[in-house]
């Protein structure tokens, strides 16, 4: 009977190991993490056709979870068109900046009350901002771009920009 010797990695001579083992701790808060993580997911998922906006949650905790609107990307003969639903928000509550690939759509409201009596102050405020970027597929001219927004309905007309003639190669001479 022939016996095979397996071969062993040993850890340095400090005695620690390279590669670190998360402790138990990490291991029950990712859990947890991740359990929550699936019911928001699955609220969305839910609540999808009655709330025009999703929401993406970062991988890192230091940043905030970004709302993101739901849009509708029309390609027409020479044009697109952009569709998205913010509601609640205005005209001036809406910032679109966009060059010939990528249109980024933000919109971002803020709004205080504050009612006061004798003895009596309430204070109410909100925040509410979305966020969503576009790359379009073909090249739009951004200079010629229309945008009508009514009832929270924002509606973008982005034309095609003109197919420009293939270059010629050009012979160089060489000196």
């Amino acid at each position: 009977m022939v016996t095979e010797k397996k071969e062993t990695v040993e850890s340095p001579s400090r005695g620690e190991s390279l590669v670190k083992q998360p402790s138990r701790e990490v291991e029950l808060a990712s859990g947890f993490d991740s359990i929550f993580e699936d019911f928001r997911r699955s609220m969305d998922d839910l609540m999808a056709p009655f709330l025009p906006l999703r929401t993406f949650s970062p991988k890192s905790l230091s940043r905030l979870p970004i709302r993101a609107p739901l849009v509708d990307l029309i390609e027409e003969d020479d044009h697109y068109i952009v569709k998205t639903e913010l509601p609640g928000f205005n005209k001036e509550d809406v910032n679109i900046e966009l060059n010939k690939d990528v249109l980024v759509l933000k919109a971002e409201r803020k709004s205080e009350e504050e009612e006061k009596s004798e003895n009596y102050l309430h204070r109410e405020r909100a925040y509410a901002s979305c966020q969503r970027t576009i790359n379009f597929p073909k090249e739009v001219d951004p200079s010629k771009v229309k945008a009508k927004m009514n009832n929270g309905l924002l509606e973008l007309k982005v034309p095609l920009r003109e197919p420009k003639p293939e270059e010629r190669m050009s012979k160089v001479q060489i000196e």
